[in-house]
């Protein structure tokens, strides 16, 4: 089946998309800051967390970061806060709703591989191949 809408949709949805990889990274951003004093592994799951909010911000490569971003806050749950598992889930899906759905038009994904253009002439090549 077809999607109804482009891959990379603009205008209010778009707008749209843009607000979710907004609160998605500012979450990101708000776990990871909390998480440098910790342990060193602590710390790794920070820098995930960070870069992964860095690329959902600029919206470059927005499946796989939502997706390792993901997995980073449920492997957070299950290691350091077994009792806050709701805020946890609901950003997992969040998560899960954005990989799924796409960056958006007003991101850099769209910039780098939207729609292409080809220009078919009408015009037979001249002999030299051109």
């Amino acid at each position: 089946m077809d999607r109804l809408y482009s891959r990379f949709p603009g205008g209010v949805v778009g707008f749209g998309l843009l607000l979710l990889r907004l609160t998605v990274a500012a979450w990101f951003c708000e776990t990871g800051i909390g998480m440098f004093g910790a342990s060193p592994v602590a710390r790794f799951f920070a820098l995930v967390l960070m870069s992964t909010a860095i690329l959902l911000i600029v919206g470059l490569r927005t499946l796989p970061s939502a997706s390792a971003g993901a997995a980073t806050t449920v492997l957070l749950l299950l290691l350091y806060k077994p009792d806050q598992w709701f805020p946890v889930m609901l950003l997992a899906a969040l998560c899960a709703s954005l990989a799924l759905l796409g960056p958006g038009g007003y991101s850099l994904d769209a910039r780098l591989s939207g729609w292409r253009t080809i220009t078919l002439s009408s015009r037979p090549p001249d002999r030299a191949g051109r």
